[in-house]
């Protein structure tokens, strides 16, 4: 697809106001070629780029739409671009009805988190059956440019990628809370507490980057070695740690998965 008519719904939004710039300034999109749609006009974060097309609809002949926009307003709004692919960031929405209210066959349904914020997200997605080879390449290159993307085989896949990959920085704070909270009911300062938890979740974590099929196994690792670290793990495990992830992660797909047949 070269040199595409980009148009991107809710520019100005916070998925938006992240993935629009990058795409600018990695020349995946050149500024006379994008399109950026919202009803509020230019925004702060395409400061760089004053010549911008804003627009309050879709502009006509869009060669991709992407529709980062809530799904309340996506159902409210006009999305008519049959000769469009459609990028869809919505969580909920599945590609029978974008298709039915866009007019087009060539859906891309993708699930970036906020870490779009820091170019650090990840975005799951699937294609309908009619999404070329071509489409699938725009897509990657959009979608990667804001962190890393795969294509995965069904929606239903997507659904799980929602509670798990989508939802960015949550899973991380959930564990940085609890553990300052139990530092702080230890006696700890709230400052040696933050920083603790901090180091934790945010700097020793990075030891896993790019090996996190061994999980498990420095887990293990460190059970075995039969020492402090080993009884925490133990008593985690022992009040259902494993168990109560499994079913935070089921009851987020669960609710993924109504949305969708509310549509």
């Amino acid at each position: 697809m070269s040199d595409p008519l980009i148009a991107l719904a809710g520019a100005s939004g916070w998925l938006g106001r992240a993935i629009g710039p990058a795409l600018l300034r990695q020349g995946i999109a050149a500024p006379e070629r994008l399109v950026c749609v919202n009803r509020s006009g230019p925004a702060p974060a395409y400061g760089d780029w004053p010549g911008l097309s804003w627009q309050a609809g879709l502009p006509a002949g869009a060669d991709v739409v992407i529709l980062s926009v809530r799904p309340q307003d996506f159902r409210d709004g006009a999305w008519d671009c049959p000769g469009a692919l459609v990028i869809s960031l919505m969580a909920g929405v599945p590609a029978e009805e974008i298709a039915r209210r866009t007019g087009s066959a060539r859906i891309v349904r993708a699930m970036p988190n906020a870490a779009v914020e820091i170019g650090r997200s990840y975005a799951p997605w699937t294609a309908s059956a009619a999404v070329t080879a071509e489409d699938r390449a725009m897509a990657a290159r959009i979608l990667g440019a804001t962190g890393g993307q795969d294509e995965i085989e069904s929606e239903a896949q997507l659904d799980v990628l929602t509670a798990l990959a989508g939802s960015g920085p949550a899973w991380s704070a959930l564990l940085a809370n609890a553990l300052s909270t139990a530092a702080l009911q230890a006696g700890l300062p709230e400052r040696i507490a933050h920083r603790a938890a901090e180091a934790v979740v945010c700097d020793a974590s990075q030891m896993l980057a790019g090996d996190i099929g061994q999980a498990g196994a420095l887990v293990q690792e460190f059970i075995d070695y039969a020492g402090t670290t080993a009884a925490a793990m133990q008593a985690a495990r022992g009040a259902g740690f494993d168990d109560a992830v499994k079913e935070a992660l089921d009851a987020a797909t669960a609710k993924a998965r109504e949305m969708s047949r509310a549509s």
